[in-house]
């Protein structure tokens, strides 16, 4: 009987430590504003160079870091993706709507900053693109991201600080409509150098 105990003990210990962080993000504009125009959205994770140090993966932590106030050169950035999504054991990719994005893999959300570049691909004349930028100031291991109702204003920045955020167990998940928000010049971004 002891060594069962002990074993289930192990078990459970090894399967809390095996468990990967996990990172979903859905990405739409508005569909009452977009009208015949297609919009491509696409993704890069930056990092800032000095991270909060942190023992508990699975705390609630805020983050102390003000985003507003980093340098580009404080920052560092991976590239562009509009794939989102791996591949499915067949080697197929699943269908995205149309002028959406969505994301999902292992990745530990917390500090990270998500910039979304939009582009009007239907426009006949070049286009500005629009930036969205949020940077993760709440830790959670598993992190569920949802950004609606966006409507596109070219060669602008929405700089995503104040967020609808809550804690559904260890999931975070942050719902948050643009319906009616306004953006600035990317002229006027603090941290334009990164874009």
């Amino acid at each position: 009987m002891k060594q069962l105990i002990t074993g289930l003990i192990i078990a459970i210990n090894l399967t809390a430590v095996a468990q990967s962080p996990a990172l979903t993000i859905n990405v739409l504009m508005d569909p009452q504003k977009v009208g015949p125009d297609q919009y491509s959205i696409e993704m890069k994770i930056c990092e800032p160079g000095n991270r909060t140090k942190s023992q508990d993966a699975f705390s609630h932590d805020t983050s102390a870091i003000d985003f507003s106030l980093l340098k580009a050169k404080e920052i560092s950035c991976g590239q562009y993706s509009d794939k989102g999504i791996p591949e499915l054991i067949s080697g197929d990719e699943e269908p995205i709507p149309p002028n959406s994005y969505q994301f999902s893999n292992q990745v530990f959300a917390w500090e990270k900053i998500f910039v979304f570049r939009i582009s009007n691909i239907s426009a006949t004349a070049r286009q500005l693109s629009m930036f969205i930028v949020l940077p993760m100031k709440y830790k959670s291991f598993r992190t569920l991201v949802d950004i609606n109702n966006i409507e596109f204003q070219p060669g602008k920045v929405i700089f995503l600080t104040e967020l609808n955020a809550v804690y559904d167990g260890p999931v975070l998940t942050i719902r948050q409509s643009l319906k009616g928000l306004k953006a600035i010049e990317i002229k006027d971004f603090p941290i334009k150098g990164f874009l």
